[in-house]
């Protein structure tokens, strides 16, 4: 029924435990799981800062925003494995968080989008956070909100 599952992960407690269902979910059906961290780029107003030199090694804002989402997926596969799921995949991508989780999902034919309802840059009070609106909203497959 479900052969990939996508998870999108920013850290957050929601996310993590979308990780553990979607871990029990693999098992059941035998999936793979797709871990997934995106990390926003730096904004041009960062970049005139680099130019100006007002600070320091701003070029590889974006590098350490890779490893920190790096470390997010290997903590999401950590937890998959720990629930005994065998096939695991870690992806990181830069960009529109939303945006690259829906491309993510069509390009790679994913059958279920399991995500947290609020991320760590959302706001409280919420019922939705704005990505998992989004992506609810303007996938193509089930997503299931945890």
């Amino acid at each position: 029924m479900f052969q990939k599952i996508l998870v999108p992960t920013d850290g957050s407690q929601k996310a993590l435990e979308a990780v553990k269902l979607a871990s029990a979910m693999a098992k059941v059906y035998d999936s793979e799981i797709v871990i997934l961290s995106v990390f926003r780029h730096h904004s041009m107003m960062e970049r005139s800062f680099s130019m100006a030199g007002i600070a320091k090694r701003t070029e590889s804002l974006d590098e350490t925003l890779s490893a920190y989402a790096k470390e997010i997926v290997e903590e999401g596969k950590a937890i998959a494995r720990k629930e005994g799921v065998v096939k695991i995949k870690g992806i990181v991508r830069g960009g529109q968080v939303a945006k690259q989780i829906l491309s993510y999902a069509k390009k790679s034919e994913i059958d279920l989008i399991v995500i947290g309802s609020q991320g760590q840059g959302d706001l409280s009070g919420y019922l939705l956070g704005g990505v998992s609106h989004k992506v609810v909203g303007l996938a193509k497959c089930p997503v299931l909100v945890v």
